[in-house]
């Protein structure tokens, strides 16, 4: 009813013996719980940077660069001995790391102009890189007496653990540029790169980039176009090499310790190594047309991209059967490449002494595909959660089993039959069947996986207004996409048909009760619960959406104001942030992973705010 128990003393009485619900733990209260826990982090941090430049000759400088930065890092918890994980016997936990990063380079430059109309650049460089990074952790149990939480009041030795990881870089690179009158310009460039990641032999890596352009508007014949303010071409191509996204030690094997049989000990492969693992390389190609008419009243770019990745690092999943503890082994697994458009537009639509209006847009396009598999990759590609890489498909293609419906006479989730299914059937069975003339089932295992669109959008963008009246202005910021799916996991959680101790989604009320029923949630029903609500297309939403992402009123006072109260400019202003949104679910924030995933968080919160802007 809502009152609040109390014992003689006048406190709170907090129930954590009892079973208040399905879905919460006897033994567990969430209140007192945080009130007798203790969780808490002191770090401390030093970045340094250090910088030197000599002027050696005319034109030739040397340039040192040093960064050293410290991250000290202390966490102190107490896990209470009367509710919770530890009841009974309370347990402490200390952790401690430092990490430590090394950066040091030298630049050697070289500038010169040559008879008036070249102008050359040179430069040669080196640079590494160091981390360090030690970690110490310790637990005990069994506390002793109330209010000490340091080790000696308790008993027991639960876990200690420590480690230390190195990782160093070392670069050598060259790069020149080259103009002529402003006009023609090129720039190349090399490096060689070595990682600690990779293993001696397959260390370095060599990657080269060239580019050029011309300024079209700086040739004669244009210049006596006087609509033509600005025209460029310009084109390149370029490699890099990637060696993150992957363990420090990645080319070695490594094994889990602790599964003791009684006294003999005893441990499992951990981490099994594939020796020849080496840089994965993106090749990027780019052309691009720059311009800006009419007194630049329109101007803008268009661009065309392509990049191509080879020797993609990926975790592959590996068999049960081969015993290892980690499940996937590091690979240079695949090829792919992402190619599209990228295009702005600004617009001077009025330009006057009292009206302003300026209106921008850009806009985007990316279609990925996978071109390479490794050696000995399944014909099926591989399965990682609701994805699958398979040559001819994108990296953000969905993979998942296939939601049909709502069986209008049982009230059960149906999906699409698997072929496996469909063969194993008989007449009339059971758990799959014809409904409507297709092949369903209401069992999940049963269901059958297939394609389901891409988390990729077909165009996202932004568009950016900014109107202007004497004294007034007004900037609009809208951020946009059009296509694509997102799997809202969230929403799926709402949508149990077990209702004990959770939340739940209002659409729960458009569950199937009555045979006839047409609906797409299906029967409540605490013995079919898991079937419907597990990972398939019914999650699926459509990604496209548009949002005010901010927008700022601006009022500059004039000058004659700002000499009375003896200052040089003084403007107010009041922004919004996240101030609309619409998108094909109320409240689901599409932008969160590129990859189509969502996490269990809420819309960006809207933001107002009012300032002053003053200057003397």
């Amino acid at each position: 009813d809502g009152s609040i128990m109390r014992d003689a003393d006048g406190n709170p009485v907090y129930d954590y013996t009892t079973t208040r619900g399905g879905s919460v733990y006897t033994g567990r209260n969430a209140i007192i719980e945080n009130m007798l826990n203790k969780d808490y982090t002191r770090a401390s941090n030093i970045v340094s940077r250090v910088y030197a430049e000599f002027g050696l000759l005319k034109g030739l400088t040397f340039t040192l660069n040093a960064g050293y930065d410290i991250r000290n890092s202390k966490n102190n918890s107490y896990t209470n001995n009367i509710v919770g994980d530890a009841a009974g016997f309370g347990l402490s936990t200390r952790s401690s790391s430092l990490n430590q990063n090394v950066t040091f380079n030298q630049l050697l430059r070289y500038a010169k102009k040559l008879g008036g109309h070249h102008n050359l650049e040179v430069l040669l460089g080196h640079e590494n890189n160091s981390l360090k990074y030690d970690y110490l952790y310790a637990r005990k149990r069994g506390q002793i007496v109330p209010g000490n939480t340091e080790f000696s009041n308790f008993t027991t030795n639960v876990s200690t653990d420590s480690y230390q990881d190195n990782y160093t870089k070392e670069s050598y690179f060259t790069r020149v540029n080259y103009d002529f009158d402003g006009k023609y310009s090129l720039s190349g460039s090399y490096r060689r790169d070595a990682s600690s990641r990779f293993k001696d032999d397959y260390r370095w890596g060599g990657f080269w980039s060239l580019g050029g352009a011309w300024l079209i508007s700086g040739e004669d014949f244009i210049k006596s176009q006087s609509w033509i303010n600005f025209l460029k071409l310009r084109g390149s191509y370029g490699e890099v090499g990637n060696d993150s996204g992957i363990g420090y030690y990645a080319y070695r094997n490594f094994f889990s310790l602790g599964y003791n049989n009684q006294a003999e000990p005893g441990f499992v492969m951990g981490q099994v190594a594939d020796e020849s693992l080496t840089w994965e390389t993106n090749k990027q190609y780019d052309l691009g047309l720059e311009f800006g008419f009419l007194d630049n009243r329109i101007s803008g770019s268009v661009e065309w991209y392509r990049r191509e990745s080879e020797k993609l690092l990926y975790p592959v999943p590996q068999p049960f059967s081969s015993g290892y503890s980690s499940g996937t082994k590091t690979m240079n697994a695949a090829g792919m490449y992402n190619q599209g458009w990228e295009a702005m537009l600004n617009l001077g639509i009025v330009r006057n002494e009292k009206f302003g209006w300026d209106f921008s847009i850009n806009a985007s396009t990316v279609k990925n595909r996978i071109t390479k598999l490794y050696e000995g990759a399944s014909s099926d590609g591989i399965v990682s959660g609701n994805k699958k890489l398979t040559i001819g498909h994108s990296f953000q293609d969905w993979w998942l089993r296939q939601w049909y419906g709502v069986d209008a006479n049982t009230g059960a989730g149906l999906f699409l039959a698997s072929d496996a299914a469909v063969a194993a059937a008989g007449a009339g069975t059971a758990n799959t069947y014809q409904y409507n003339g297709v092949w369903v089932t209401n069992q999940f295992a049963n269901a059958k996986y297939d394609w389901s669109s891409s988390s990729i959008p077909d165009v996202m963008g932004s568009f950016t207004n900014t109107f202007r009246y004497k004294n007034l202005e007004l900037t609009t910021l809208f951020t946009w996409q059009l296509g694509g799916k997102i799997y809202d996991g969230g929403y799926a959680s709402l949508m149990n048909g077990y209702l004990q101790g959770v939340a739940a989604s209002t659409d729960l009320l458009k569950a199937w009760q009555n045979v006839g029923d047409i609906t797409d949630v299906p029967q409540m029903n605490t013995a079919r619960y898991t079937q419907s609500s597990a990972a398939s297309s019914r999650w699926l939403v459509d990604a496209s959406y548009i949002s005010l992402r901010s927008a700022t009123l601006t009022y500059k006072f004039n000058k004659e104001f700002n000499k009375i109260i003896g200052l040089t400019n003084s403007s107010i202003y009041i922004t919004g942030e996240n101030i609309f949104s619409k998108t094909a679910r109320k409240g689901l924030e599409v932008q969160q992973y590129f990859n189509g995933s969502t996490d269990s968080r809420l819309t960006p919160a809207r933001i107002v705010s009012v300032g002053f802007n003053v200057s003397f």
